[in-house]
């Protein structure tokens, strides 16, 4: 395979299928509107030639074929090139094969026949950008790694250690949602409070539609560089289940059996997950052993109350060791609030080692849910000593509201 600076080259992207008329339109497709490098293939065995001597960082395949049918094709690719998103293109009757096809050939993603163009672009845009990810992590680890190595020299490298860490720091920032969330039916605020330059706290919003959305706040336990790099792979498994619309019960199943095998030893994923439908007014959450959200209406039309569901953290467990969480369902109409937050929060006034009764949030939640949500957060953060002393850990809150 040819040595390419990932970093700057455009993306590289396979289109198999028999029928030169379907390359040549998802080629004339992709070409107007972007920079990748195309390959239409026709033949299975010719795609896989181009795998062992070109970078791809993404292949959307058919299903039937002649020579060979899809899974056949991305079972072999997986052995010439592992790690390239693969999408498969199906028709209905094959949509059971394409589901077994996630598990069996690590499938990123499969599209019934016949595709929506727009739908089409942005799958591979995200599979593009979902592979551009793994590799600077692979390449970061990699550089962490020498570092750790190479201690009796750190006096040497400190300056190149210390550009490492800015980088580190960019890469991390730039998982967090960028600028304000937007959705007609919902206003989002948050605050992040790092411990030091390097979090282990992370959250995020998957809008899946207007009014129809996946949210998540997560702690990865310890600190520093190894916390801030598990914040990443949850970042990764995060968007890959809520892109097959999965709900969060079924989406913690999911992210617990990626991130057992990803996760260093000893680490897990403490976390809250919701899945929130304005058109039913509906608010679906599964825990996984974080704090318990605070539901309350900005007028007092509803208590302030914790929502106890309980969850086995992240991580932590094999597949066929974890137990799926308590999922509920209530409703969740207009003047509503819900408050996500990561166990630093508790830990803020208190010693290390110790946490506060959460009912102290409750309380404080009582006296400021008149206030708009930026004024809300602030006001909390200062309640609890944020600003005016080291915190033993990260802070990190989500304010969802329904308008």
């Amino acid at each position: 395979m040819d040595n390419v600076n990932v970093a700057t080259a455009p993306a590289s992207v396979m289109i198999l299928d028999d029928e030169e008329m379907v390359t040549r339109s998802i080629v004339n497709l992709l070409d107007m509107e972007t920079d990748y490098r195309l390959f239409p293939i026709q033949s299975p065995r010719g795609a896989l030639d181009v795998a062992r001597r070109e970078h791809l960082d993404c292949v959307v395949t058919d299903f039937m074929m002649p020579e060979m049918d899809g899974l056949a094709f991305l079972r072999e690719l997986k052995q010439v090139s592992p790690g390239i998103p693969s999408i498969l293109l199906t028709g209905y009757a094959d949509k059971q094969s394409a589901i077994q096809a996630i598990n069996d050939v690590g499938l990123y993603q499969y599209l019934e026949k016949p595709w929506d163009n727009d739908h089409l672009k942005m799958v591979i845009r995200n599979a593009v950008k979902h592979r551009s990810l793994e590799q600077m992590l692979s390449e970061r680890l990699h550089e962490l790694d020498r570092a750790m190595r190479d201690r009796d020299s750190f006096r040497e490298t400190a300056e190149r250690l210390e550009a490492e860490l800015e980088l580190a720091e960019e890469v991390q920032r730039s998982i967090f949602p960028r600028g304000p969330l937007d959705d007609p039916q919902f206003q989002f605020f948050h605050r992040y409070y790092p411990t030091g330059r390097l979090g282990g706290d992370f959250f995020d919003v998957a809008m899946l539609k207007p009014g129809f959305f996946n949210a998540i706040v997560a702690d990865v336990a310890g600190h520093g560089v190894a916390a801030a790099l598990g914040t990443m792979l949850v970042k990764v498994v995060f968007t890959d289940a809520s892109q097959r619309g999965a709900c969060c019960d079924g989406m913690l199943a999911e992210m617990n059996a990626r991130l057992s095998k990803l996760l260093y030893d000893q680490q897990y994923v403490t976390a809250f997950a919701l899945s929130i439908n304005g058109a039913k007014q509906q608010i679906t959450a599964a825990p996984a052993g974080g704090p318990h959200p605070i539901l309350f209406a900005r007028n007092g039309d509803r208590p302030v109350e914790e929502w106890a569901l309980n969850g086995l953290p992240l991580g932590a467990f094999q597949p066929f060791v974890f137990r799926h969480p308590d999922i509920q369902t209530r409703p969740f109409r207009p003047g509503e609030r819900i408050l996500l937050y990561t166990d630093g929060l508790l830990d803020t006034e208190v010693d290390i080692g110790e946490s506060a009764d959460p009912k102290e949030i409750v309380r404080t939640i009582e006296e400021l849910r008149h206030l708009d949500g930026d004024e809300l957060l602030d006001r909390l953060a200062e309640s609890r000593g944020i600003g005016t002393r080291t915190l033993p850990d990260d802070v990190n809150l989500l304010l969802i509201e329904y308008r």
